[in-house]
């Protein structure tokens, strides 16, 4: 076989792949359309779960014992509360008093919004532990950047005479927006 018979076949090869993939590309189209993208951002509070611890309590002293903690609260941009309920605790009394309690024993304690505890914080159904904290709220500017709520305990110095152990309490905190 020549070698001028082997370009030809050569070149007649190529010519072909070329005209296959011409003919390939003048068979494709092109569509087009839109791919929609939504998201919904929910409305949305977090709380954290504080301890409140009272001071050291010595029953000779006839001293009130008090404490205070903070509840952080944080929500979805834009978001307000309208209020910020404390449960009446696992032991109060049917007089409304919460109690700290250990077996059977019970020593009783007020929660307020002020270091003062001149105003008792509650969730204005149960009777005797105050109202809830329904004020001074603003629009959450960022869930990166919570508010804060500082809630003041009390314990009266005549309800500190008691056995001395570790006396407790759990109460739900319920955050309105």
């Amino acid at each position: 076989m020549s070698t001028s018979m082997s370009s030809r076949k050569l070149l007649a090869a190529t010519v072909a792949v070329v005209l296959a993939s011409l003919a390939d590309t003048a068979l494709a189209g092109t569509a087009s359309g839109t791919l929609s993208t939504t998201a919904t951002v929910n409305t949305n509070c977090t709380v954290n779960s504080p301890t409140l611890t009272f001071a050291a309590i010595d029953p000779t002293a006839g001293a009130n014992s008090t404490g205070s903690t903070v509840i952080t609260v944080a929500c979805t941009k834009a978001t307000t509360l309208t209020d910020i309920k404390l449960g009446p605790g696992a032991h109060q009394i049917a007089s409304g008093s919460r109690q700290l309690a250990n077996g059977g024993v019970f020593v009783a304690y007020a929660l307020a919004t002020d270091a003062a505890n001149t105003t008792p914080w509650g969730d204005s159904t149960t009777t005797g532990i105050g109202n809830k904290l329904s004020t001074g709220f603003s629009a959450f500017s960022s869930v990166a950047t919570p508010q804060t709520f500082t809630v003041y305990g009390t314990i009266l110095a005549a309800a500190e005479d008691v056995p001395a152990n570790t006396y407790t309490d759990s109460l739900a905190i319920t955050v309105d927006f």
